[in-house]
């Protein structure tokens, strides 16, 4: 999968998670189509974890969260998605509109999916592949 130069979009199959990372600050443009892309891997790998660092961006305009929770909202049912990992810097702006969308997500009925944030993607990687919830756990070999 080839990524552009401001964004990074990752699967590992041995852990059952997409990883994706901002590595820069994008325009409207750039960010729709990462999450574009983003829910197209989402549907083809089948993950049940989503690992998305947003350490090097800022907080998208109005206009986006509400694109982005109408995508998000329209795509994940769809998928096996059960854990979504959300690292975030050391700003305001962006933690509320996380938690908006966040939100807004949970809201939705047919959306069976825990949402977390972390401020380092260590901590968030730990936690995607944790099963200590047997119920909720991702699960790389379950007959």
């Amino acid at each position: 999968m080839k990524s552009p130069p401001y964004f990074k979009l990752s699967y590992n199959p041995a852990q059952d998670f997409i990883s994706s990372r901002w590595l820069r600050v994008g325009n409207s443009a750039e960010y729709r189509q990462a999450l574009v892309d983003t829910c197209k891997q989402l549907h083809k790998s089948n993950a049940m974890g989503w690992l998305v660092d947003f350490s090097r961006m800022t907080s998208p305009d109005m206009r986006d969260q509400n694109w982005t929770l109408d995508l998000l909202t329209q795509s994940l049912p769809h998928t096996k998605l059960r854990k979504l990992a959300v690292v975030l810097p050391d700003d305001l702006f962006l933690e509320v509109a996380v938690e908006r969308v966040r939100d807004g997500l949970l809201n939705v009925s047919n959306i069976n999916l825990q949402i977390a944030q972390f401020s380092d993607s260590s901590a968030a990687k730990h936690w995607l592949v944790s099963d200590n919830d047997p119920c909720e756990g991702l699960f790389r070999n379950a007959s």
